[in-house]
């Protein structure tokens, strides 16, 4: 009795599991979707990379953090570069000249030509009408990866 209530357990969470799987399938099918998340975790090795720098190599003093800051961004750069170009845009050319002469200068444009507009335009816009500086961020985060989704999908990653 015992072992057939442990089973009819084990279907049960199966069946869940299964469940679970089909909707992250059916949610992840969405463009948008895998490139939200893959800018999460593009992020989170971000933050992971400048940490290592900064704590785990000791580059802490104001010029080797700035020079941290530098590296862990053309660092993440072409990191997600490779996850968006693998997980969102996949199906696409891998050629040599295509990756390395085309897609991943246009990428590094589109993300400086976004940082730019953050740093110089609507951060000091909205700082100057008064919103806090974390939203400020957050509209700038946003702003920003709006420009990269269509630069990314009209033109590096167009098909």
């Amino acid at each position: 009795m015992y072992k057939s209530y442990i089973d009819n357990l084990i279907h049960k969470i199966n069946l869940r599991l299964l469940g679970f799987i089909s909707i992250l399938r059916k949610v992840f099918q969405n463009k948008i979707v895998r490139f939200l998340f893959c800018g999460g975790i593009t992020a989170a090795f971000n933050v992971i990379l400048i940490y290592i720098l900064i704590e785990g190599l000791g580059l802490n003093t104001p010029v080797l953090r700035n020079f941290a800051n530098v590296l862990a961004i053309e660092v993440s750069l072409i990191f997600t570069f490779f996850v968006y170009k693998i997980w969102v845009w996949s199906g696409g050319t891998w050629r040599l000249r295509d990756v390395l002469g085309r897609e991943i200068p246009l990428f590094h444009i589109s993300s400086g030509i976004a940082i730019s507009l953050r740093s110089f335009l609507i951060f000091p816009i909205v700082d100057w009408l008064g919103v806090h500086y974390v939203i400020n961020t957050l509209m700038g985060i946003l702003i920003g990866s709006i420009l990269n989704y269509f630069a990314c999908d009209k033109i590096i990653f167009k098909k």
